[in-house]
């Protein structure tokens, strides 16, 4: 009878409470881990190669259009869809270049979404959307991929306006599960017929703290929803950067889900419990239900996503259609409210092994050879602004033993990775958490550290109030490293660092600047590890510098030997600096003659005779070479006009006197920037009134920033000219405020 009575107890602690019964098929763990297995199995699959080619033709993807063209197909054909949908986004990338093995990863996932749901009723978000281009292949946009990320053509993320099947606008992190709870009540309360949204987060974009406030609120309401996790262990880009936590994912949470419910002594003891729940009365199952939560806590002390109310399933190979598809269908057809979490183990760059070989799994990609998966980039004249940037770090902090980096899952993107090579007890990265990041570099600096906290600039966005709030308040010494500030090219409005000069300007305390050019760029490094007065904020653009040679013919370096520093040298804080007088940059070095001329090129002696002709171009960034070549042009064209262009170095402290010089001695000013409405231009425009500079009526100021609109997928080269922000927008400004060309006036 006791035995009876334990076998009740064990059934009765060991029952799971749920709605529906799911076919999975377990992951065992013995001597190896799940992970171990799981990706052996998948790796069996892997093609033969090199050189690696894909399917002389594909015709059920050819006979696919619409997710509704897959609901004749069998379980054969969807994995064949699948093999040719995969070599399809290979190919296709292959030409174009973009965001690569993330949607290697998601092939089956996909297939397998659109067989088993119905959009566009049903909703499918995809976080971030770096692996959202087999959707797009499925939902009628396959022809045009030849545009992927191109002016006109279509976005590498998903886009509302582009394709009624892209539920949810992408590009950040974190975001997918919110939405997907407020489409799932926005059904429920409109009383719409079906109610399937379905979220797809990876374990990077799940480490963002917005993931579990949704999931906490989420669970709490019932909403009814689907979280597809898809853990593939790459929390960073690229994952594997030498760091204090070591070269594993930035993620303990990435370490918890690999060993989810894998004990095979576990899982049998489930099976079996479950099995002899069965023979019980119903009100003895219903006990048993009851006490689940309490079970699953006893024996392995449940898992986060049950505490915060959803139901889990998995994990499960997340590339096995015939086991994926049957477990969505069971979702689906459930009428439980609870909403459930997916668990799903894949491979990022699955199906082409040189993305499996690569550190970083071919994430993004230009184009490359198909057969070896070498890619075909361009020779570069100068080193990237990020690399500079990463080397000025190291350069500084071998001399500052306080200098730590910190990254938001993105140390190859801020060069952390380049950093962490040099000093990995010292580079930190701390997963897809901006506002975490900042206020993790404001404790370390309360401890008289000098943290560097590296984030692109769209990014910290996401850690504003932090900013505020943590750091600025307290005048906290905390070095914020803006990479990608400005428009940044191919991915689009989600990614331009177009508005941190407008959102950080406004705060009291911030000391703001920006480089003309890799020479002030590893200045500033210097600049910002010596100053510990208050937080400094550093922001530069996607893009390479100039190379010695332009350094000298354009800017008017004097370099010696050629060669650029190899260290920087710290500057001023709030001072600018005179870069070119009329007659072009040599003339700040000649002595003029009685009548004022010099012997550059272009001349000083007559010209701007009149305030009127005399016009100050203020840079603030890397417009500054756009000035320079704008200013020759002008003059060239026009012997009355001379032309000075200044670099301000920095927005907050602005250089006061150098501006009172260029309004007293010039009759326009214009700024130029990369950067909003609200920005550098507008802070000089408010100091300018402020001092009465304008009061006299004798001076014209114009500011030129980005318009307020926002640039889809283009060349970096094309959004300038939609921005109108190159040279020749500057000349023609120059030349309309001088009444030398004249403006055509739009008819009514």
């Amino acid at each position: 009878m006791k035995c009876i009575l334990a076998a009740v107890l064990i059934a009765a602690l060991a029952t799971s409470a749920t709605a529906f019964t799911i076919p999975t098929t377990p992951i065992t763990k013995s001597s190896t881990s799940s992970t171990t297995q799981l990706n052996d199995a998948i790796n069996r699959r892997e093609p033969a190669g090199p050189p690696y080619a894909g399917p002389a033709s594909k015709p059920i993807l050819d006979s696919v259009k619409f997710p509704r063209d897959m609901n004749r197909l069998d379980m054969k054909e969807l994995e064949q869809l699948a093999h040719e949908l995969r070599w399809e986004v290979i190919e296709a990338v292959s030409k174009t270049g973009g965001h690569f093995s993330s949607s290697l990863g998601v092939i089956e996932l996909t297939v397998a979404l659109h067989y088993v749901f119905d959009m566009p009723e049903d909703d499918i978000i995809w976080d971030v959307a770096h692996q959202c281009y087999p959707h797009k292949m499925l939902t009628g946009r396959r022809d045009r991929f030849p545009t992927l990320r191109q002016l006109n053509g279509m976005s590498g993320f998903c886009k509302r306006k582009e394709s009624e099947y892209d539920s949810f606008g992408a590009g950040h992190s974190s975001t997918s599960i919110s939405a997907a709870q407020g489409m799932s009540i926005g059904k429920s309360l409109l009383n719409k017929r079906k109610n399937n949204c379905i979220a797809v987060i990876g374990d990077g974009a799940i480490t963002g703290g917005m993931a579990y406030e949704a999931m906490n609120n989420a669970g709490y309401l019932s909403s009814r929803m689907i979280v597809v996790l898809n853990d593939n262990g790459q929390v960073s880009l690229p994952t594997g950067t030498q760091t204090a936590g070591g070269v594993r994912p930035a993620s303990q949470l990435s370490a918890y889900t690999s060993n989810l419910l894998v004990s095979k002594p576990f899982q049998d003891f489930r099976d079996f419990a479950k099995g002899l729940n069965r023979l019980f009365p119903e009100n003895v199952q219903d006990v048993n239900k009851r006490l689940d939560e309490y079970a699953r806590g006893l024996v392995t002390g449940g898992t986060i996503f049950e505490e915060l109310g959803f139901f889990y399933v998995g994990p499960i190979d997340g590339h096995d259609l015939e086991n994926m598809v049957p477990i969505l269908e069971k979702l689906r057809d459930s009428d439980s409210s609870k909403p459930v979490l997916l668990h799903i183990k894949t491979n990022k760059g699955y199906g082409y092994p040189p993305a499996l070989a690569a550190s970083d799994r071919m994430h993004g990609v230009a184009k490359f050879d198909i057969g070896t998966g070498v890619q075909v980039k361009g020779k570069v004249a100068a080193p990237s602004f990020t690399s500079i940037m990463a080397n000025a770090m190291i350069d500084a902090a071998t001399e500052h033993r306080e200098i730590v980096g910190i990254t938001a899952a993105m140390p190859g993107g801020t060069g952390m990775d380049i950093f962490g090579r040099r000093f990995p007890k010292r580079t930190f990265d701390v997963g897809i958490a901006e506002q975490h990041a900042v206020t993790f570099a404001a404790g370390m600096a309360c401890e008289g550290l000098k943290p560097f906290c590296c984030i692109y600039s769209t990014f910290m966005q996401r850690g504003y109030d932090q900013v505020v709030h943590d750091v600025a308040i307290q005048n906290l010494p905390v070095r914020m490293i803006l990479d990608r500030a400005g428009v940044v090219g191919n991915d689009g409005p989600t990614h331009h660092g177009c508005y941190d000069l407008a959102y950080l300007g406004c705060i009291p305390n911030l000391t703001i600047m920006s480089p003309s050019d890799e020479m002030e760029l590893r200045n500033m490094i210097m600049t910002c590890a010596d100053f510990d007065d208050g937080p400094t904020v550093l922001r530069y653009p996607r893009g390479v510098g100039y190379g010695p040679e332009k350094l000298q013919e354009l800017f008017g370096y004097e370099l010696e030997n050629g060669e650029i520093p190899s260290k920087g040298t710290p500057i001023e804080i709030g001072k600018g600096r005179l870069i070119r007088l009329p007659g072009g940059v040599r003339a700040l070095s000649e002595e003029p003659a009685a009548n004022g001329s010099t012997d550059s090129k272009l001349g000083a002696g007559s010209r701007g005779k009149k305030k009127e002709d005399r016009v100050a171009i203020l840079t603030f960034g890397t417009r500054l070479s756009e000035a320079l070549i704008a200013a020759d042009e002008v003059e060239e064209m026009d012997p009355d006009l001379a032309v000075t262009v200044a670099d301000a170095r920095f927005m907050k402290p602005l250089d006061v006197d150098l501006i009172r010089e260029l309004a007293e001695d010039n009759g326009i000013i214009i700024t130029v920037e990369e950067g909003s409405i609200g920005g550098f231009g507008d802070h000089v425009l408010h100091f300018l009134s402020l001092d009465g500079a304008l009061d006299k009526g004798d001076l014209k100021f114009r500011p030129m920033v980005l318009p307020d609109s926002y640039f889809e997928a283009a060349t970096q080269y094309e959004q300038y000219e939609m921005a109108g922000l190159n040279s020749h927008h500057i000349r023609g400004t120059v030349l309309r405020l001088a009444k030398k060309i004249e403006v055509p006036v739009l008819s009514d």
